[in-house]
């Protein structure tokens, strides 16, 4: 028999000792349980990044128990939830629209609300609600006897605007940048392909507060160092890099902003 697997999701930092008091929970609960960090270097309170990176990574283990904690509402009256998914797997962790792309990914088929227990700290839900409410659905209790249940299809999802995409011309909006300063657009990189924007083409990338030239590639080196590469990231979304650099930094990328992409005459670096 495989042991209970639990994922963890947060914005507590990789050596928070927040992140080591949910590993302790899961421990006393049963030492058994495997851990996997999935990341907990999401930018403070940024929900919307949160869900991006917790759908396209709980797709690697669907029967998993996925415990995520983006909540800067924690505390208020902002539910949270458990979450039984078709493959078999569940999500645990504050309706705030962290759990929507994973859930509409994997498949959700039933829900709870999380009671807030007595006595608790009220700003530290992660330890005292979520992780305790993992624990007990991988060692196999009923999602049921864990709160109310509510509607699985009411579960909150990010709003992202879709891109804007015309000849020669890509906008769309900033889902978030990775500790290398890679900006992760909120578009496929088909989205290119849209546009007639192919391999080699020179493009001008504008941010909300800068400005670069550069070009489509397939990866970082096949620009010069210190240009700029817009390219198909490994999750199949359109993402902007600087070779060797940081293309954040010089855009003045941002959540919340959005990035132009659009053809240049000028030939590509």
């Amino acid at each position: 028999m495989r042991p209970p697997v639990i994922t963890l999701l947060t914005d507590y930092g990789p050596q928070s000792e927040y992140v080591g008091a949910l590993h302790a929970v899961l421990v006393a609960a049963d030492p058994g349980i495997v851990r996997v960090d999935l990341a907990h270097d999401i930018p403070p309170g940024d929900v919307t990044f949160g869900a991006v990176v917790l759908e396209r990574l709980v797709r690697q283990l669907p029967t998993a128990v996925h415990l995520a904690v983006v909540d800067p509402g924690v505390g208020t009256g902002r539910r949270g939830l458990a979450v039984r998914l078709a493959g078999g797997g569940a999500l645990v962790g504050p309706d705030n629209g962290l759990l929507g792309l994973a859930a509409a990914a994997l498949g959700a088929v039933a829900a709870v609300a999380l009671p807030a227990h007595a006595g608790d700290a009220a700003t530290f839900d992660g330890r005292d609600v979520f992780a305790p409410a993992a624990a007990r659905l991988a060692l196999g209790d009923a999602l049921d006897r864990l709160g109310d249940e509510i509607d699985p299809y009411g579960i909150a999802a990010p709003s992202v605007a879709d891109p804007e995409v015309g000849p020669g011309v890509v906008r769309a909006a900033i889902l978030g940048c990775d500790r290398f300063g890679n900006v992760q657009l909120a578009a496929d990189a088909a989205a290119l392909d849209r546009a007639g924007i192919g391999a080699g083409v020179g493009v001008e990338v504008r941010g909300p507060a800068g400005r670069a030239s550069g070009a489509v590639a397939r990866t970082f080196g096949d620009v010069r160092p210190g240009a700029v590469v817009v390219y198909g990231d490994s999750h199949g979304r359109l993402a902007v890099a600087v070779n060797g650099g940081d293309a954040a930094s010089r855009l003045g990328a941002r959540a919340g902003g959005s990035v132009v992409i659009s053809v240049t005459p000028a030939a590509a670096p």
